[in-house]
């Protein structure tokens, strides 16, 4: 048994590693401040040799820890890991002991650090202790319980032999037991209780107690349950063998019942009251009423304590046990208490008692039932109470032998119940108000019935207020179900109660509601009950049922369904819910949240209002709002879908026009005999539904002074236009009222009738007035002259111009119409103007801006185109009726006018250049022209424009820079279009300088001085002062004197150089907000006589050099590669060039020859170095004729050959000797590795400085530090550089390398020291770079420069390895071919020069050491415009898509802009443009803070239209006919498209610069006898084809009506087309193209009707011969037949087919059936519906009613046919005659008509007086002609 523990399998622990010391401590820092604690510190465990040991769990607070025991046969412990991990916070202990006998152990726990698997020092300790058991005992809570209730729990407790307490019993047996009770009287085993399991009660046991129950063990915890009344005892012992001879341990308990006294509470009475008890018990949960006697028990009264006035002798109560009364005798207190029968019983603590209290009455209080609230509710009963309070505040019992005394007033209360003792009343609220009671508590009934009095009676009075009841409205709320969220919102009234009220929903998940009554539901469905409660008594309350269901039923209710336009209508909505088994209907009361979907079957006439708010109605629960816009009717249909169940309704609605008087729009005045037409507009329309209900009226007051007629026109100028014509029968003045509207109806109840009133005057004329008829602009004032009633007024002597009289009566009012009025006009100059008709005068309408037309009378005024003063007057003869009216004597007799004729008006200049100043003030001149004029600008914000009306003229003042247009418009001449001055406002850009700058001494330059603005337009010399434009010289060895003579646009100096030497001029100048400009400055050299140097040069044939010197031309013998160094280290750059024999045959002698060289490069080994062209860097790639020079980057070490080959474009040009045709030289270049350490990140660094330089020492330390540096004469060539000390270097004239020491002495204490090399070397070679870099489109690279690019080039140095110079001290010489394409001059560095490229074309520059020649450079520089495409004979309406390939570093393209954009309109956006007007423009493409390049459009006039179209087709008036296009374009080259334009080019030219509003076209008609114009057949717009890449005029035919089409059916003629611009004032160069033109056919009828008699018919078609000869007809069934045709000898163009029936019955069983008419000319397609006549009783009445009746008379027959016969003969002849004298007037014929079949359509409606029979076959011809019924 010693060696049990050992042989246990112990746990496998984790493997640890002990940390070091600095670890440990960090882990402890981190982990000691948590304070881990183990749950118990010291462990007592019994011993036992049972199998079940004991286990205990220890468990630390938090951390994982490894467990260990120090006596492992004593306890063992065994980690429990958490979720499978191996941390451990939890372990059980087991006692392992074998022999009884106190045994210890020691439990540690060692913290570890999971993730690192790591013990740290923090430490657990518990110490375990196990010993054996020396005594038990029961521990319970209580030793009560009572019959059949909850069961009591025991619990064993364990002492060691020192009574220490074992932690743990769990697991261990004991055995239970119910013992004899020693002090019952009978030694009996007790049955007052039993021992339950814990499975047989409602409790949870710990987990094994639960475990050994299933293994009918029994653990150290038991429940007993009391049965009956007494006492019992419990026994329990261990079970274990071992411990037989420990003492079992017992315990006594008590069972009694559950019995209480009712009331239980304690009991206050007065003196005289008393109280009737009663016994209850509890049995299994209910209470049970005991009745008296008592089985167990008695009542007893004790301890009675008397008041301190009391008798002493006596009780404070009396008790009657037969009935449990209580009577109050004295004041006091007592105990009524129960006593138990049984005497062993009497210890009992738990029997029930009560104590009582005989008190004074101290006060009254009421109480109210229900609510307990003195806030009362009309019509409601109440219960109140009164209750009696001793002195001390506490409620004393009121019994039936009290009296109290109440009051009610009758007037609020009705009282329906009373007790005796008058602490009961039960009253009904009958009136609302404030009202009080009172009740007093008077005396009390003795048992004796003697009354006692209360010494001093109680009083006490209560306020109630007294309300109307609560009532909510409406009386329920129905909400449809919306699960998708939305929430109903509804506001509940309230009638009622005191104002005040608490809000509560029986149902909150259905519907919720708000302190202010707000209910919110619909998101689930249900129903609830919503209660409003008042406040003051909460048992008042108002109630509302709220229901949530599904939506299932809609409709539209009855509305006002027609209204005005821009007036809105509200659409209710009513939803209901529909019980499909009780059909009961439920009326939602607010559906506004319903997504409604409204649609209408007519677009346009209202638009769903958006902003209208959905809300409920009194009878609705939604609505919608839709606006009336335009004029119509629609059906508009409201859905909604919930569920996927789709619900709609429908209604029809009407928008018609205000009505309103339109002419006149208040008052009309005529004179007598004339009439006005007076136009009403808008109003109702005629219902759609119910049309007939329609009604319009005019009333007057006086019938017999006017005569009244409505005008029916065969078409209305205008929908819902009403015209009525009246006339003036005698003068007089009266009122007419215009009313319209609809009669109500069913579909209808509520329509809308509106009325309008005028007034209506007839009066005698009393003056006139004559003025000319100005057409002045849109929106411009009319012409103030005749405002200002002036004498002269000016007209145009170029032009006709329109006299207009106007005729006023007595009051200035002006007359509508005066057409009864006869008149005579008068000139008093015909040479300077005349009138051919003198007599006659044209009444015009015209509008006087309200709407209004009155006639006005117009005359035309012919002038001769001369100048002068003509006097224009007109007469009053009389009315044109013979019957005058009365006093006519008074009417005016003549007027008069004086005019003078002008030329139009000009504006003097018409182009200028202004310079932005507030001081400049710019006039311009106003020539001829009436002198009234308006002054318009394109822009409003460049200049402040006044004009100047005395002087004519207008002055301009610029406020910001741009381009405007003036534009001077004559108010009072004939307007053809403003007169136009093109103006620019810019700022400085920059200042010019021109001049020689070397001059002799003694001689003198004309210096000129130029201000340019942006677009490098000069600016007038009258601005330079307020420019403060000035010269300023460098030194005096040169004059300026300003010359008298000066041009506009420049200021000229007369330099005169007084002494040798250089200086400098520039101009300076500054703008309006003080900004200093400065032109580039310009080296000014003062020389000696002059003498040419060189006075040799060479130059090869076609060469050129711009200078004057001595040309030596001679051919290339050969060539030569110029490399300045064959020994190259890697990763440099050489540049080689070509050169020839001789060192004067350099590139300036052959690289611009023209024709030109070609220059081929080639290496044999390409993996040692890279040949490139020159500005390579900057991504240009030069054309071979250009790379007469390269550059070698080297790569890696090795030799490689370069070879260039030089060859000749052009053999017969001579430049090669021999007249060879190329010419080769070849080099070798070994490239080594420069020598490196062996460790790249250590390399050292030197200083490269050439011979006789100096150079400047920087370090990071300077300011911080002192820093000194010293050359080390450790060196033998040490002296080769010189120090002094500050970081200055000096370079000699030797060539080596010396050491440079630098040391830096820090404030700090601590020195640096760096040593570093300096080699001085010559230079070698020198190298030319160029900047910036140029980005262009993937796979498009630049041959050239940009035009208008600013580049920069670089010169940098190199020794004889290719090593690059830090410093240099070299004089460099710039030399160009050409300096017209190149601007350059230094740069802001050292060595570097800035160019700006200003025309293309190839520049060679060349730059070499003054002091060593052969250190050269030569570079081409090639300028090309970059902006495509080109625009050389740009005309007018070209349209020109420029592009570039150039973008930024980011990919992105520049921004486009244009400098004349009223010349060349430009989309900025996408860079395409449109010629406008002849002029010059500037196109820009700028690329911010890279390239700004130009390319200037000199855009021409158009000398002529070229018109073209597709010879293959022609127009036809065929409604289906395709839409003709007519090419046109404003050049010779066949199109006004230049380059190739992209997708958002293309969009700009269609939607933002529309090119095509710069054409007009035109179409007329080539038969000049057709009186019929081309616009009623053609809609003709012009347009611009992208694919064509010109303008195209659309001719598209028009919807024409049935005359028209007959007419033009025959009609012989072409269309002519031509096109005008619009800047074009006149019509030179205008060329017409004649159009082939092929009419339409026509059909005159519909529909054939067939019969057994009539089984022939003819249809008959109009048309030309072309036509006719590709006519198709054919049927669309077997059972008819076409039979050829016939052309009719009469009628020219008129061809007849006979239609014949095959099968007359498959006719009439065949429906429908056509004559299909075809023609591939015109693509027509008519078709002709056969009808078959039904033989019926219908059709026989039909045929037999009169026709029978007049085929019954022979006599009648016969005198018919001579009649007819008769007839016809003379409207032949009558006829024959007619045709004779107009044989140009196409024939019109009227077209038959006939019903359409069921389901067919008919092609044309035919018009309404048209017959539907055919005519007898024998008068078909006649009845083409002539007949009104068919």
């Amino acid at each position: 048994m010693t060696d049990s523990g050992a042989s246990r399998p112990r746990r496998s622990r984790p493997f640890v590693v002990r940390p070091t010391p600095r670890v440990a401590l960090l882990l402890q820092c981190l982990l000691g401040t948590l304070a881990n604690k183990l749950n118990v510190p010291q462990v007592l465990l019994p011993f036992g040799r049972e199998p079940g040991r004991v286990p205990f769990l220890l468990e630390a607070q938090r951390g994982c820890y490894t467990w260990h025991s120090t006596h492992h046969d004593a306890v063992t412990v065994e980690p429990l890991y958490e979720n499978g991990t191996l941390c451990s916070q939890k372990a059980v202990l087991i006692a392992e002991s074998s022999q009884p006998i106190r045994l210890s152990s020691i439990i540690l726990a060692r913290e570890i650090v999971f993730g690192f698997i790591i013990v740290t020092d923090h430490e657990l300790r518990c110490d375990v202790k196990v010993d054996v058991i020396h005594s038990i005992e029961i521990i319970s809570r209580t030793r009560e319980l009572y019959v059949d209730d909850s069961p009591l729990e025991l619990m064993v407790r364990a002492l060691d032999a020192e009574g220490n307490t074992f932690s743990s019993l769990a697991g261990m047996m004991f055995e239970w037991s119910v013992a004899q009770d020693k002090e019952s009287a009978r030694e009996e085993l007790s049955s007052k209780i039993r021992i339950l399991k814990y499975s047989e009660a409602e409790y949870s046991p710990p987990v094994y107690i639960a475990e050994m129950e299933k293994e009918e063990k029994q653990g150290d915890t038991i429940l007993v349950s009391g049965i009956r009344t007494g006492a019992a005892v419990v026994k329990v012992r261990i079970y274990e063998p071992f411990y037989k001879n420990v003492a079992a341990a017992l315990i006594r308990l008590l069972v009694l019942e559950n019995i209480f006294l009712i009331p239980s509470h304690d009991i206050y009475l007065l003196v005289g009251a008393y109280i009737k008890y009663r016994v209850a018990k509890m049995v299994q949960g209910r209470m049970t009423e005991v009745e008296f006697p008592l089985e167990h028990y008695t009542l007893e009264m004790q301890d009675h304590r008397i008041a301190f006035n009391g008798s002493l002798s006596g009780k404070v109560a009396l008790l009657d046990e037969k009935t449990a009364t209580v009577t109050a005798v004295q004041l006091g207190q007592t105990n009524l208490v129960f006593v138990h029968k049984n005497v062993h019983m009497r210890s009992v603590s738990g029997l029930p008692n009560c104590t009582i209290y005989v008190v004074e009455p101290g006060f009254l209080d009421f109480t109210v039932q229900p609510g307990d609230r003195w806030s009362l509710e009309v019509g409601q009963v109440y219960v109140i109470t009164v209750e009696v309070f001793d002195k001390s505040s506490t409620k004393v019992y009121i019994s039936d032998n009290l009296r109290i005394m109440f009051q009610f007033l009758q007037e609020y209360f009705e009282e329906q119940l009373t007790t005796v003792n008058g602490s009961y009343h039960v009253v009904k609220a009958l009136k609302s108000g404030v009202v009080l009671i009172n009740a007093s508590l008077t005396s009390i009934i003795c048992q004796n019935k003697n009354i006692q009095l209360i010494k001093f009676p109680v009083v006490h009075q209560q306020e109630v207020k007294i309300y109307f009841p609560i009532k909510l409205t409406p009386n329920f709320l129905a909400f449809p179900h919306h699960p998708m969220g939305i929430l109903y919102r509804y506001k509940v009234q309230v009638e009622g109660g005191s104002g005040n009220f608490t809000w509560t929903s029986s149902n909150e998940t259905v519907a919720v509601v708000t302190t202010k009554g707000v209910v919110t539901a619909g998101q689930v469905r249900g129903n609830s009950t919503v209660l409003a409660r008042d406040v003051q008594n909460p048992f008042r309350y108002g109630e509302i049922k709220i229901y949530v269901l599904k939506l299932n039923k809609m409709e539209l209710l009855p509305f006002h369904a027609d209204v005005e336009i821009g007036q809105i209508i509200e659409i209710p909505i009513a939803m209901y819910h529909v019980n499909k088994e009780t059909k009961e209907v439920i009326v939602f009361t607010d559906c506004s949240h319903l997504l409604l979907h409204l649609n209408m079957d007519k677009q346009g006439v209202f638009t769903l209002l958006k902003e209208g708010i959905q809300r409920p109605g009194p009878t609705h629960c939604s609505s919608t709002h839709i606006a009336a816009k335009s004029l119509g009717h629609t059906l508009v249909t409201v859905s909604v879908i919930e569920y996927e169940e789709y619900l709609e309704s429908s209604a029809t609605f009407a928008a018609y026009e205000p009505l309103k008087a339109v002419n006149p729009v208040e008052v009309a005045l005529v004179t007598w005999r004339s009439a006005k037409e007076m136009v009403f507009e808008g109003g109702p329309c005629p219902w759609i539904l119910e049309p007939s209900r329609f009604f319009l009226e005019l009333s007057m007051e006086k019938t017999e002074k006017i005569e009244l007629t409505q005008v029916r026109l065969p078409a209305k100028r205008k929908q819902n236009q009403y015209i009525y014509r009246v006339l003036c029968l005698d003068l007089g003045e009266q009122a007419l009222t215009f009313r319209i509207g609809n009669h109500p109806g069913i579909l209808n109840p509520s329509p809308a009738v509106e009325a309008v009133q005028v007034r209506f005057m007839c009066a005698h004329p009393a003056s006139m007035s004559v003025t000319p008829v100005y057409r002045v602009p849109a929106g411009a004032q009319p012409c103030p002259l005749p405002q200002h009633n002036k004498q002269l007024i000016p007209v145009s002597s170029l032009r006709d111009t329109v006299l207009e009289l106007a005729v006023f009566d007595q009051h200035r009012r002006k007359f509508d119409n005066f057409s009864s009025l006869m008149l005579e006009w008068k000139s008093s100059n015909e040479t300077l103007a005349h009138f051919e008709d003198y007599n006659s005068v044209e009444m015009v309408a015209k509008d006087d801006g309200s709407g209004q037309t009155r006639l006005h009378g117009h005359q035309v005024l012919k002038v001769h185109q001369l100048k002068g003063t003509v006097l224009i007057g007109v007469n009053f003869v009389g009315y044109s009726e013979n019957k005058s009216p009365k006093e006519l004597s008074n009417s005016p007799r003549s007027a008069a006018v004086e005019l003078l004729l002008v030329d139009d008006v000009t504006i003097l200049p018409e182009n200028a250049t202004i310079y932005n100043h507030p001081d400049v003030k710019e006039i311009f001149s106003l020539v001829e022209g009436s002198g009234y004029f308006l002054v318009n600008s394109s822009e409003q914000d460049i200049v402040t424009i006044t004009y100047m009306e005395a002087e004519s003229s207008v002055q301009l003042v610029p406020v910001h820079p741009g381009f405007l247009t003036l534009e001077v418009y004559d108010l009072c001449l004939a307007f053809l279009g403003p007169a136009v001055a093109y103006l620019r406002v810019s700022d400085i850009q920059e200042l010019e300088l021109d001049l020689i700058d070397k001059v002799e001494i003694g001689k003198t330059v004309l210096v000129t001085v130029r201000a340019l603005s942006p677009s490098k337009r000069p600016f007038r010399n009258k601005y330079f002062r307020n420019m403060e434009l000035k010269l300023q010289l460098a030194s005096a060895i040169v004059t300026l004197t300003l010359m008298e003579e000066q041009d506009k646009y420049s200021e000229n100096y007369i330099l005169r150089a007084v002494a040798i030497g250089q200086t400098t001029l520039v101009a300076v100048a500054r703008d309006k907000m003080g900004r200093k400009f400065t032109s580039p400055p310009r080296q000014i050299e003062v020389f000696p006589p002059f003498r040419l140097v060189p006075e040799k040069m060479t130059l090869i044939p076609t060469n050129m050099m711009q200078d004057e010197v001595h040309i030596e031309v001679v051919q290339l013998r050969a060539v030569r590669i110029l490399a300045p160094a064959t020994r190259l280290i890697t990763a440099t750059e050489m540049p080689v060039y070509v050169l020839g024999v001789t060192s004067t045959q350099t590139p300036f002698s052959f690289s611009n020859a023209n024709p030109g060289l070609t220059f081929h490069w080639s290496m044999s080994k390409r993996d040692v170095l890279d040949l490139v062209p020159r500005h390579s860097e900057v991504f240009l790639q030069l054309p071979v004729e250009n790379n007469f020079a390269m550059v070698v980057h080297t790569k890696a070490a090795g030799r490689t050959s370069i070879k260039v080959t030089v060859r000749c474009m052009n053999s017969s040009s001579g430049q090669l000797e021999g007249d060879l045709l190329e010419l080769s030289d070849e080099v070798q270049i070994l490239v080594f590795e420069k020598l490196q350490l062996f460790f790249p990140e250590c390399q050292p660094e030197r200083i490269l400085m050439p011979m006789n330089s100096q150079f400047r020492l920087h370090t990071n330390r300077e300011g911080a530090a002192f820093v000194s540096s010293r050359v080390l004469r450790c060196f033998p060539n040490s002296s080769v550089i010189e120090e002094d000390g500050e970081g200055l270097l000096k370079a000699g004239s030797i060539a080596g390398t010396a050491v440079l020491e630098v040391t830096s002495v820090e404030p700090f204490g601590v020195n640096q020291t760096t040593i570093t090399g300096v080699q001085v070397a010559p230079v070698t070679y020198l190298r030319m770079s160029s900047r910036p870099v140029l980005y262009t489109a993937r796979g498009r690279t630049l041959a050239a420069f940009p035009v208008g690019v600013s580049l920069a080039f670089t010169v940098q140095f190199y020794n004889s390895i290719g090593e690059k110079f830090h410093t240099h001290d070299t004089q460099l010489h710039l030399a160009l071919n050409r300096d017209d394409l190149l601007l350059i001059g230094p740069g802001s560095g050292n060595y570097t020069y800035m160019a700006q490229a200003v025309s293309t074309g190839v520049t060679l520059l060349g730059i070499w050491d003054r002091r060593h020649p052969g250190v050269a450079d030569y570079v081409p520089v090639a300028v090309e415009h970059a902006i495509e495409p080109d625009t050389q004979h740009t005309l007018v309406g070209d349209v020109i898509c420029f592009r570039t390939h150039l973008l930024n570093h980011d990919g992105e393209p520049g921004i486009w802009m244009i400098s004349a954009d009223n010349i060349l309109q430009t989309d900025t956006g996408t860079g395409v443009g449109v010629a406008r007007r002849p002029g010059v423009a500037t196109v820009f493409h700028d690329i911010p803070g890279v390239v700004k390049t130009y390319r200037e459009v000199v855009v021409n006039a158009s000398s002529r239209l070229t018109l073209s179209y597709d010879l293959k087709t022609y127009l036809t008036n065929s409604p289906s006919s395709a839409v003709f296009k007519l090419f046109i374009t404003t050049g010779r080259n066949g199109a006004n498209l230049k380059g190739s334009c992209t997708s958002s080019q293309a969009l700009a030219i269609t939607t933002i610069l529309l090119p095509e509003t710069l054409v007009v076209c035109h179409v007329q008609f080539s038969n000049t006898l057709l009186d019929i114009p081309a616009s009623k057949v053609f809609h003709v717009h012009a347009g611009f084809s992208m694919e064509r890449g010109a303008y195209v005029c659309l001719i598209k035919v028009r919807p024409q009506s049935e005359g028209l089409l007959q007419a033009l059916s025959v009609a012989d003629t072409s269309v002519y087309g031509w096109a005008t611009l619009v800047s074009e004032r006149s019509k030179n160069g205008m060329q017409r193209t004649l159009i082939p033109f092929i009419p339409a056919f026509y059909v005159n009828q519909s529909e054939l009707v067939l019969s057994h008699r009539q089984d022939v018919g003819e249809i008959r078609v109009l048309g030309v011969d072309r036509v006719l000869e590709k006519l198709e007809v054919f049927p669309s069934s077997p059972v008819l037949v076409v039979s050829g045709h016939r052309h009719s000898s009469l009628t020219p163009g008129l061809v007849v087919y006979p239609v014949r029936v095959v099968n007359f019955t498959s006719l009439q069983q065949t429906s429908p059936v056509f004559i299909n008419i075809c023609c591939v000319l015109t693509s027509q397609s008519e078709a002709v519906v056969v009808r078959a006549l039904k033989k019926s009783g219908a059709d026989q009445c039909e045929d037999s009613s009169v026709l029978q009746k007049f085929l019954g008379s022979h006599q009648t027959i016969l005198f018919t046919l001579f009649a007819v016969l008769a007839s016809t003969a003379f409207v032949f002849l009558a006829y024959n005659a007619f045709l004779n004298k107009i044989q140009t007037v196409p024939v019109v014929y009227v077209p038959t008509l006939g019903a359409p079949q069921p389901g067919f359509v008919p092609t044309r409606s035919p018009p309404p007086f048209m017959s539907p029979q055919s005519p007898p076959v024998q008068n078909r011809l006649q009845h083409w002609l002539w007949s009104v019924r068919h």
